[in-house]
């Protein structure tokens, strides 16, 4: 995807900032403020209002193998163990439920 055009979740912060600024602004105003798209604007208002909740759908997907400690640690590890394979580090370590091709990632 181009750096351009990557998607980002409204921020807590942005999501009132939008409901609030509706009060005294325009869509347009409000994006220029926010420095975000007119469209992102009217479409996460059009959003709230039809589920009445301003609170992001869960997404789809497996849930992630690793919390973000374990990915520091396996961080960690694998800096230390520099001679060490990915697939030998996976059994020797606390990660034998993560496959090679996440450990390399």
């Amino acid at each position: 995807m181009n750096p351009q055009h990557e998607r980002h979740e409204l921020t807590e912060f942005q999501k009132g900032e939008i409901i609030e600024g509706t009060k005294f602004s325009s869509h347009s105003e409000i994006a220029r403020d926010l420095k975000i798209p007119r469209r992102t604007v009217s479409s996460f208002l059009s959003r709230s209002r039809q589920r009445k909740s301003v609170n992001n759908l869960p997404r789809a997907g497996a849930p992630r193998k690793l919390s973000q400690s374990g990915i520091r640690y396996l961080v960690r590890t694998a800096e230390s163990e520099t001679r060490v394979p990915l697939a030998e580090l996976s059994l020797n370590t606390a990660f034998a439920n993560v496959s090679t091709r996440t450990l390399h990632r």
